[in-house]
């Protein structure tokens, strides 16, 4: 499974189970913001991604297009760790 897919794969794990209420066709690619995220859910998110991936995103990556769709999120995981 290529990188960005896995770790988009367990951010919606992650969110799925902990954060939204989502039926079973939500994927890596659906709007999250349209599922109901909101600034704590992001603040979690952030929260776990250091946990989880050891990787602070800068600043300038909180965005709303960052934070989009799973797969969005996880590319700029991506991004972050190979600087």
């Amino acid at each position: 499974m290529e990188e960005t897919t896995r770790i988009a794969t367990r951010l919606l794990d992650h969110i799925r189970s902990d954060l939204l209420e989502t039926d079973e066709s939500f994927g890596l690619d659906s709007d999250l913001f349209a599922a109901g995220l909101d600034s704590m859910s992001i603040m979690q998110i952030l929260l776990f991604i250091e946990e989880e991936f050891f990787v602070k995103l800068p600043d300038g990556a909180v965005t709303r297009a960052t934070f989009g769709t799973a797969r969005h999120l996880a590319e700029a995981i991506r991004r972050t760790r190979s600087l």
